[in-house]
């Protein structure tokens, strides 16, 4: 799993590591589509060529193996994860809640709640493969989740709270959000955020040894 193609953050890398074996190219893929659809969004100044970017992306996932193009290798793990059996639609929920960040700003609550049932279902039901189907905690983890991370990257302080507030919202009203060894990769991503919603506030630097040795104790021992 070469990660000069895959482009992955050192965050993604980390939290990678603690993926099953047998899962590690779905997880993968997950987030390096999900960096790839980012990398859109951030490099689009005029909608109408972000969305043809996107609009490319979602040709390829509906298209057949065969006539996919070749010579781009998130397409070749693509044809692989459907070979393997996996069910491309969640996907296409992914890309659909990156879509979303071509409308224009503020948001109001129903564009912020579809993105994140799209963007934060979608890539947490491809990353546990199975049927796809989440519990409702960890539907509510991975739309908090998404709500999460588009905070952490937005500028707009007003935008950024609001997707913050609405987050802490959906995981106060929550116990917890389990998963099993499957899904360690995603339950730190959802204790990183918890440990967010408890303090009232985003951490400004994930990249910090602190945070790197939570991580690493909590991929070991699911603690």
């Amino acid at each position: 799993m070469s990660d000069p193609f895959l482009q992955l953050d050192p965050l993604q890398r980390l939290i990678l590591a603690y993926a099953k074996r047998t899962n590690r190219a779905r997880y993968a893929l997950a987030f390096a589509l999900d960096s790839r659809f980012a990398g859109v969004i951030r490099s689009t100044s005029e909608t109408l060529i972000g969305q043809m970017r996107l609009t490319w992306w979602r040709d390829n996932l509906t298209k057949s193996l065969d006539a996919r193009p070749t010579g781009e290798p998130l397409i070749a793990l693509i044809n692989e994860a459907e070979q393997q059996g996996s069910d491309l639609a969640s996907l296409l929920n992914l890309l659909e809640g990156w879509e979303f960040l071509l409308d224009d700003f503020p948001w109001d609550d129903r564009q912020f709640d579809q993105y994140a049932v799209k963007r934060g279902e979608g890539l947490f039901s491809f990353a546990l493969g199975g049927d796809g189907v989440l519990t409702e905690d960890q539907k509510t983890g991975a739309q908090a989740w998404a709500l999460w991370d588009f905070a952490r990257h937005c500028s707009d302080e007003n935008i950024r709270k609001k997707a913050f507030h609405k987050c802490s919202n959906l995981m106060n009203a929550t116990k917890s959000v389990a998963f099993d060894r499957s899904g360690r990769p995603l339950s730190i991503f959802c204790k990183l955020m918890q440990r967010d919603v408890k303090r009232g506030s985003l951490t400004v630097d994930l990249y910090r040894p602190g945070v790197a040795c939570k991580i690493v104790w909590h991929g070991i021992t699911g603690c």
